[in-house]
């Protein structure tokens, strides 16, 4: 009866051990001071307060190291995209605008070829009109001409 009493005992102490949850004793270390902490740091043989991960010093080091130069691999990727589509958009507007002063240049020459030939149609009906006004007065001077030498032969 005793051996059972000692293996009961054995049984409902190792019931107990395993039922308890272990208490860490840890600092929590709040470094940007959100309220919420970074990490906890234990001491070695202390037990964790959660289930997860525990990570040895160098190795949260190297993580935060990696997360750190991932960070700014990325701010230099943003900024380098970023210069790169500005660049993109300085030239397309420059492009634009060059496009615009050519098509500018190129209406404005033909308007001003339009308007000379204008002028100079203008110019041309100008003398059409005059010659033909001197046409009737050397017709009409010409006929009384040949009509007087004909009277002056017929006397």
């Amino acid at each position: 009866m005793k051996q059972i009493k000692s293996v009961i005992a054995s049984l409902m102490l190792l019931v107990l051990l395993v039922t308890q949850t272990a208490i860490a004793r840890a600092e929590e270390v709040d470094e940007d001071g959100d309220g919420q902490g970074d990490y906890i740091e234990v001491a070695e043989g202390d037990a964790a307060a959660f289930d997860g991960y525990l990570l040895h010093k160098d190795a949260m080091v190297n993580l935060i190291v990696n997360k750190k130069h991932e960070i700014e691999t990325l701010k230099l990727q943003f900024d380098t995209d970023t210069k790169k589509l500005k660049l993109d958009w300085d030239t397309d507007i420059k492009k634009k605008d060059l496009e615009l002063k050519i098509n500018k240049d190129m209406y404005e020459s033909m308007l001003k070829l339009r308007q000379d030939r204008i002028d100079q149609l203008a110019s041309e009906q100008k003398w059409s009109d005059l010659k033909l006004i001197g046409g009737f007065v050397l017709g009409f001077a010409a006929s009384i001409a040949m009509f007087y030498a004909a009277v002056q032969v017929a006397k």
